[in-house]
């Protein structure tokens, strides 16, 4: 299990919006678009040309304040053979009253200890730093891979 959480300056709703929203999630997540059907039990993909990279279906969906999904990697080979997973997303008000912040808190669970996994879970941190520049400043943090 992984878990990392960082504070964005931005309403919850913002945060929610940009993660599941297809017009956004390239800048942020490597490129790749986001398809969701915001209900329990429907799947969700991100695709990056023309292609599926990530598959699953919602578990959990509360919306303005997160989700949980099956996780299915296929961007590489490697993350191919790992086996399914679970992503969840909690967005939160920090513990101080800091109007104005959002705390996302990613958590995955069931990813093995491979080096495949290991980039997963290090890749969780770009996005997430990434979502949070885009939030805060209406700019990528980097250009989306071409």
């Amino acid at each position: 299990m992984t878990t990392t959480q960082i504070a964005i300056r931005a309403e919850a709703k913002q945060v929610f919006e940009a993660l599941t929203d297809g017009a956004t999630t390239p800048a942020y997540y490597y490129g790749f678009t986001a398809e969701y059907d915001l209900a329990p039990g429907r799947p969700y993909r991100y695709t990056a040309g023309g292609q599926d990279v990530i598959t699953g279906e919602l578990i959990d969906v509360d919306p303005g304040r997160g989700f949980s999904a099956t996780f299915r990697g296929a961007w590489t080979p490697e993350v191919a053979q790992l086996p399914e997973s679970t992503v969840t997303f909690s967005l939160a008000d920090p513990p101080m009253a800091t109007p104005g912040v959002t705390v996302l808190t990613l958590r995955h669970d069931g990813l093995p200890d491979t080096a495949a996994a290991a980039g997963v879970e290090i890749g969780w941190v770009l996005i997430l730093s990434g979502l949070k520049t885009l939030l805060e400043t209406g700019a990528p943090m980097v250009d989306a891979p071409r």
